[in-house]
This record gives structure tokens, C-alpha cells and sequence, in this order.
């Protein structure tokens, strides 16, 4: 059975990547502080992350919480290894790393009061089951918010067929793996569906004139690009599509859906 279309050690990439993970939440910090503030995350809160990585985000996390406890899941021992120094200022009641995937949470039922999912639904083969485990350990009152990508919502324009070529792949080899690139429109009703009320869906868009290309081509293509090995040549495309984009004469959006949810 797979487990999923994200395993980090696997990738060819791998520097590549983890510098990739660094830029993309520094790039949005600021933003996605509001998300979460929005989202509902206080300050004495013990918050669970989901596929935590490195710990970039983890170190937001942890600031916006800080007389709380942080939970921090990741299956991959390299990168669970490293959050330990990416957080800077350890939450008071403690920062908890754990090895596990998301559909096996060793974590007691109604224990947390904030959980947050960012660009992980997406790898999973059955994201229903691991938000119902994530319903499972949240306190009655609790809020889970869930950010993620969907395809639909990506536009190059004038079109490349190199861009082209890299989002058809990707979208079949992850479906392939087990992942969803379409995963965005789906989590509204599958949080419905597991017991959460009041959800709310949003779509925030990012567009190349708000922020810095390497930022952007990264957070749409950086990671597909890992998917096709040698068969695009990545640095040329980042090098055409940045001339084109300096220049007024290209046009990068993506978008992601931010979704909330309340435990009863």
C-alpha cells in the first residue's frame, strides 16, 4: 500500500529541496501568521502540526504560541531530526517531535486545541482517514486549518509547453504515488464529512508582481520539477520565465484553499 507521494529521502534533490521548504516559509511568513491568527491559534494553545518537515513552519507555530505546547508529526527521520534547530524559542510547556504518519497519530483523544496541515493532504493516499484522526485528538472547541495547493487554480500566461509538461506529469506521477494535485476544491466537504463544523473554505491567490519569481517558481514548480528528473531543463525554464517576467511579458498565479474547521 503506498504511503503516500512525498518521501524526502528518495528525491535526487534533496539540498535543492530543503532550501526550497526554507525559502517558500519565509517568503509568506508574515502571511501565513495572519492565516493562522485567523485560523484561530492563541497563545497558551497545544497545537499539533502534520508533516512538520524541517520545522520552518514549525518556528512560526511555536512563536504564535507560546505559552503552549507544540506537537510537531513527520514521517521522515532526517527532517524530523532538524526541528529541533529551526525552532528558535521552544513553546513553554514543550516542543514534542514525533515519527508517524498522520493516519496513526500517537496522540490522546481531545488533547489539542489547534491543529494545522500545510501542503501535506495533498501526498496522502486517503486524506479522509487522517483528518478523522486529526477530528480524533482535537478538543471540543479545538480548530484544525488545513492549507493546500490545487492545479485548477495555476496559471502561466502566454503558455509554456515545458510549464505545461511539468504540470501533466506531476499531476499523474503523484496521482500514481497516491497524492492529489487537485486536493484543494475536495477538503471542505471531507472535513465536513469527518465531524468538523462551521468549515469555512477560502482561496488565496499569489501572483508574480506580489512576490519575488524564485519565490513563486519555487512554491509552483519546485517540487514538480523534482518529479521529472532530467526530462526539463529546470534552470533554463527559471532563467526564460524570470527575462519574461522582468520584462512584463509573462504572468505567474497560483492559488491555494485555506480551510477551517470547529470541533463540536
Amino acid at each position: 500500500m503506498s504511503t503516500g507521494s512525498y518521501h524526502f529521502e528518495t528525491l535526487n534533490d534533496t539540498a535543492f529541496q530543503a532550501e526550497r521548504l526554507r525559502q517558500q516559509a519565509q517568503a509568506v511568513r508574515g502571511m501565513e501568521a495572519g492565516i493562522l491568527r485567523s485560523a484561530g491559534i492563541q497563545s497558551g494553545h497545544n497545537v499539533l502540526e502534520l508533516g512538520c518537515g524541517p520545522g520552518f513552519v514549525s518556528d512560526l507555530l511555536a512563536e504564535l504560541a507560546p505559552e503552549g505546547s507544540l506537537y510537531v508529526v513527520e514521517p521522515s527521520r532526517t527532517l524530523l531530526a532538524q526541528v529541533e534547530g529551526n525552532v528558535r524559542n521552544k513553546p513553554a510547556c514543550g516542543l514534542y517531535p514525533i515519527q508517524a504518519y498522520g493516519s496513526q497519530l500517537p496522540v490522546p483523544d481531545s488533547s489539542i486545541d489547534f491543529s494545522y496541515a500545510r501542503f501535506v493532504l495533498q501526498h496522502i493516499p486517503q486524506p479522509e482517514t487522517v483528518i478523522s484522526e486529526i477530528h480524533r485528538v482535537m478538543r471540543p472547541g479545538g480548530r484544525f486549518c488545513a492549507v493546500d495547493s490545487d492545479d485548477g487554480l495555476v496559471v502561466f500566461y502566454p503558455e509554456d509547453q515545458r510549464v505545461s509538461q511539468i504540470l501533466r506529469t506531476a499531476q499523474i506521477t503523484q496521482a500514481e504515488q497516491g497524492g492529489d494535485r487537485f486536493i484543494g476544491r475536495k477538503l471542505h466537504h471531507m472535513m465536513t464529512d469527518a465531524g468538523f463544523v462551521n468549515v469555512k473554505s477560502r482561496i488565496l491567490a499569489l501572483t508574480s508582481s506580489e512576490l519575488p519569481f524564485n519565490v513563486l517558481f519555487n512554491i509552483l514548480l519546485g517540487y514538480k520539477a523534482s518529479l521529472l528528473g532530467n526530462t526539463v531543463d529546470i534552470m533554463q525554464l527559471f532563467d526564460d520565465l524570470s527575462q519574461k517576467v522582468a520584462g512584463g511579458h509573462q504572468l505567474i498565479a497560483g492559488g491555494v484553499f485555506i480551510i477551517t474547521g470547529e470541533k463540536a
